[in-house]
């Protein structure tokens, strides 16, 4: 254990996610291009990223192999650890009596990040929730005080804290594991057990809402004793539902040297009503989006609409207006903080999109690329390809992966002879042991599609067990690719789809995505239309549905069975397929113009300009800039 002490001098920007030891996506990726920055580094010369140390898994237990404190012993450096028996007294100091207060362990450390290290905090609430109880003894008076000067309300199973032996076990336990007793494995298992013997209740909660609210008090208080002194300024950057919490915690108890800025990168609850519908209707973007938007020309709000009033995760997210600064990831993601609550429309929502990581590729590395992928692939899947799809997307029902199915079906048929046997590679990532419902669907849709041994073959591939000793990288990858897939049914912002695009592929969006506005306009200012744009393909079952006349009101949008729904978005797969199909270069020199043009777009979306001329100027707060704790009850309304 290492006794250095990170820098304790100049501004102080705190993030709260699941990604305080490594980058995982999403935000993640964000922070790594934002702290690689010399202007942030100036502006901001610490960086604290916060986690639980495990998140609760399944029936609100614990897999405590996937402790990020492991993480940062393994890949940083440890200052202190309050899983330990010995810590320097310095350390000791500073976050034994937040532990004691709130019945949690504090692993505090730093690891090496882009633009130098960052300050890592993470905490262990194993102890204090399980299940859907929360054994957090200071936690009612905090949700009391959000419900009074916040209106966040949130009635949660609130018990006091742990009985004494438990504590005393918890201890011993520690010192001997590593791990708080609420992470033991036979805890878990005993747990586990209890509920399917319908012994324990624990009904299907969001736990990460739960996880946000008892990570608040605990971790605002260590901040407290870790941020800067001396004038320097302290900003919180909250993301989604699980750090705005802590942010609301700031706003009632840290005005005096904490500033906050909520930056929208996802709005769990519409995405959640896109993934999974309303009493069991099924995934559907054309539903929800067009509801959105009759909403919004009406004046209609979220909850008027769908019974989403008592959700953990919209009493958090509608407050997060109250924050000094509000942005969005996308035009998208602010059109879906107006509709979950019109008090977003009473202040400015700045968006700041994603930058883009231009892959450098000239037309001798693509093909030296291609070369080197389609080998593999003859080997892995004994032909010779002609024609390459790609699509990389987390196992997720947002990401739509059943709809790169859907255009295959087409493309099988479509495709000149002189581009088959084809093949789509589609990268996911899954359990082994115990594959997700929607991976285990997908993989028989894939079955049943390569049964039919049209030309086109699909190859589901579990990234973590690929082979290893390839000789391309995933640049390569995205080199090498003729036509890159990307139809998400909720995608806030989705740059990923787009990687392959300075490589000279054509790139099939998603016409949800919150990257498309951001595209267009500087489609616009090449001279050319979004549909023109010869690198360019929309998928949009939302404006298809709607230009079909399916529904005309939200009422009528909400009664719309799955399969009408599902024929609509089966037709929109026929059209990319042929879009798709009309794109393709038919030789090398349209092949090098597409490279060309591509590239031309690529380029335009670099993070570098967008963190210097956007992101920090909503983070950095001048001196004299605050708002004042009495605004709260004009922005509540």
């Amino acid at each position: 254990m290492s006794a250095r002490e990170p820098r304790a001098e100049g501004d102080l920007l705190v993030h709260l996610s699941y990604e305080a030891t490594r980058t995982l996506g999403g935000m993640g990726v964000v922070l790594e291009h934002l702290v690689s920055a010399p202007e942030y580094r100036q502006a901001f010369p610490r960086t604290l990223l916060v986690s639980p140390t495990v998140r609760p898994c399944g029936l609100g237990s614990y897999a405590p192999e996937e402790s990020l404190a492991r993480d940062l012993e393994a890949h940083g450096e440890v200052f202190y650890s309050g899983l330990r028996r010995d810590n320097p007294e310095r350390w000791t100091r500073v976050f034994q009596p937040v532990e004691e207060k709130h019945d949690v362990s504090f692993v505090y450390g730093r690891r090496e990040a882009p633009g130098g290290p960052v300050e890592v905090l993470l905490v262990d609430l194993t102890d204090v929730l399980r299940g859907y109880r929360v054994r957090l003894g200071t936690l009612p008076g905090f949700l009391a005080r959000l419900h009074t000067l916040l209106g966040v309300d949130l009635p949660f199973d609130c018990r006091g804290p742990r009985p004494a032996p438990w504590r005393g076990l918890s201890r011993v336990w520690r010192q001997r594991f590593g791990t708080r007793l609420g992470a033991a494995p036979w805890v878990n298992r005993l747990f586990r057990e209890a509920v399917r013997r319908g012994l324990v209740d624990a009904p299907a909660l969001d736990h990460d809402a739960m996880l946000a609210i008892a990570l608040a008090e605990p971790v605002f208080d260590a901040l407290e004793r870790l941020r800067p002194k001396e004038g320097a300024g302290t900003v919180i950057l909250a993301q989604e539902h699980l750090s705005l919490p802590l942010a609301y915690k700031a706003l009632l108890d840290g005005r005096a040297w904490c500033r906050t800025v909520y930056y929208a990168g996802e709005v769990r609850t519409p995405r959640v009503l896109v993934e999974y519908g309303e009493g069991g209707q099924g995934a559907s973007d054309a539903r929800f989006y067009n509801i959105q938007r009759l909403g919004l020309e009406q004046g209609k709000t979220l909850d008027e609409v769908y019974p989403v009033g008592t959700w953990p995760s919209f009493q958090i997210l509608r407050n997060g207006h109250l924050c000094d600064r509000v942005g969005a990831v996308s035009a998208s993601v602010a059109d879906e903080l107006r509709f979950l609550d019109a008090r977003y429309a009473l202040q400015p929502v700045t968006v700041v999109p994603h930058g883009h990581r231009p892959i450098e590729t000239g037309w001798d590395a693509k093909e030296a690329a291609r070369a080197k992928v389609l080998a593999h692939a003859r080997a892995q899947w004994g032909r010779d390809f002609r024609l390459l799809l790609t699509h990389i997307a987390r196992d997720e029902v947002c990401k739509g992966l059943w709809r790169d199915v859907d255009v295959c079906e087409h493309l099988a048929t479509l495709l000149p002879p002189e581009r088959k046997p084809a093949l789509l590679v589609l990268v996911t990532e899954w359990s082994e042991a115990a594959p997700s419902d929607n991976l285990r669907a997908l993989k028989a849709r894939v079955d049943a599609f390569n049964a039919k041994d049209a030309g086109l073959h699909i190859a589901l591939v579990n990234q973590p067990t690929w082979p290893a000793g390839l000789d391309f990288t995933r640049d390569d990858l995205h080199r090498a690719t003729d036509v890159s897939l990307g139809q998400s049914l909720y995608e806030s912002h989705g740059l990923a789809q787009l990687e392959a695009l300075g490589c000279g592929a054509v790139c099939v969006i998603s016409g949800v995505s919150g990257a498309r506005r951001a595209l267009k306009g500087v489609c616009e200012r090449q001279g050319l239309s979004e549909a023109a744009h010869p690198n360019l393909v929309v998928s949009d079952p939302v404006a298809d549905a709607r230009a079909e006349g399916l529904a005309h009101s939200v009422e009528t949008w909400k009664a719309l069975s799955a399969s009408e729904l599902r024929g609509a978005e089966l037709r929109t797969a026929a059209r990319v397929a042929e879009e798709v199909v009309r794109r393709l270069p038919r030789d090398a020199h349209e092949g090098r113009l597409l490279l060309a043009t591509g590239w031309a777009l690529s380029e335009r979306l670099r993070w570098e300009p967008l963190i210097r001329e956007q992101l920090l100027p909503l983070l950095r707060f001048p001196k004299e800039e605050a708002r004042d704790v009495s605004d709260w009850s004009a922005a509540m309304g």
